[in-house]
């Protein structure tokens, strides 16, 4: 009996995994880079990043909403940055775990990690960018959800 094609498979597939892994890694590093570094504006444009440790941060700033209105130049580049940053990373992990449940909950624990501890990095962590991260989620789980439910009929 010949096992060889049926190995292949095996091996075919867990290279897929792992790379799918990988590419959920990198992109994780990347929204990590992107939402600790000191300065985003230096970062965009000067290619540069630093890391700013506070280890007593203001907790209730988080909870700050009156600073959205103070819309600068870059705001909806910025914004935009979160929208599409977690749906790629819901995306990603819908392709590996196959379940939107699942993609969904790690996409959105990631997204509340990434702007709580912006909070210890000097950024301003914000309940509001969360939201905004969250309906980057939500519109991958919306559009996975009907092309999976179309391909089915």
């Amino acid at each position: 009996m010949d096992h060889q094609p049926l190995e292949r498979k095996r091996n075919s597939q867990e290279k897929r995994i792992f790379l799918k892994l990988l590419f959920i890694t990198f992109w994780g590093l990347f929204l990590l880079l992107n939402t600790w570094t000191e300065s985003i504006e230096k970062l965009m444009y000067l290619h540069t990043f630093g890391f700013k440790w506070v280890p007593k941060p203001d907790f209730l700033s988080f909870f700050i909403f009156n600073d959205i209105t103070l819309v600068h130049s870059e705001f909806i580049k910025v914004k935009s940055g979160h929208f599409i940053g977690f749906a790629i990373m819901d995306f990603l992990l819908f392709s590996l775990l196959k379940t939107h449940k699942s993609s969904v909950v790690i996409a959105l624990i990631f997204a509340f990690i990434t702007e709580f501890f912006q909070l210890f990095f000097g950024r301003d962590g914000r309940f509001y960018d969360l939201i905004i991260d969250s309906l980057g989620i939500f519109s991958v789980y919306f559009i996975t959800k009907r092309f999976t439910t179309e391909h089915r009929s």
